[in-house]
């Protein structure tokens, strides 16, 4: 089984480079590019259906522990295993808030300041520091990210193209060429 957590770093940045592909919404679109291969853009989103969305076209399994059933918010993230700040790594989640939480981050750099995917407000994904967003509490969380097949945003890049051949020179002028195709009458 090979782990996803590098891939789910992958898509997460190339969202961010690519976030004109991307629209927030609370609305109930926001988990419809759950299961769409090859992504139909623009994709409609929340910060917990983004973060669901990096598990997803990774190959890793649902964070929100629902079997990517479109359902599934930031609280429903809560299930994972909490893990102090010195333990997180690329791929784990960040939870702001009380409760259930009021906002959730993929984790794309570690560190004493780690560097997240955030997709918080239309223009978003963009990369955000914990001490950016600055909301308490802060909770890091860890999922599953073992998978069979791993998907990276390569398979998104479009293929080369070969060169269309060059006609060769043509000799002589186009009335030359015009007179030597007119049959005589």
């Amino acid at each position: 089984m090979q782990d996803t957590r590098q891939a789910i770093v992958e898509w997460a940045k190339w969202a961010v480079t690519n976030h004109e592909h991307f629209n927030y919404t609370e609305g109930p679109e926001r988990m419809s590019a759950i299961g769409v291969w090859p992504p139909k853009f623009p994709m409609a989103m929340d910060c917990s259906a983004f973060v669901t969305w990096c598990y997803w076209i990774a190959g890793a399994t649902d964070p929100n522990g629902m079997g990517y059933d479109h359902e599934g918010y930031t609280g429903t993230l809560l299930h994972g295993l909490e893990i102090p700040l010195a333990q997180v790594q690329p791929g784990d989640v960040i939870v702001y808030g009380p409760g259930t939480g009021w906002h959730t981050a993929l984790v794309v750099q570690a560190g004493h300041d780690p560097l997240t995917v955030s997709m918080g407000q239309q223009g978003d994904p963009s990369l955000v520091h914990v001490s950016q967003d600055g909301r308490e509490p802060q909770r890091y969380l860890r999922f599953h990210t073992g998978a069979a097949t791993v998907r990276t945003p390569e398979i998104l890049l479009p293929k080369p193209v070969a060169p269309k051949p060059v006609a060769p020179a043509l000799e002589g002028s186009l009335a030359e060429m015009a007179k030597a195709e007119t049959p005589e009458i």
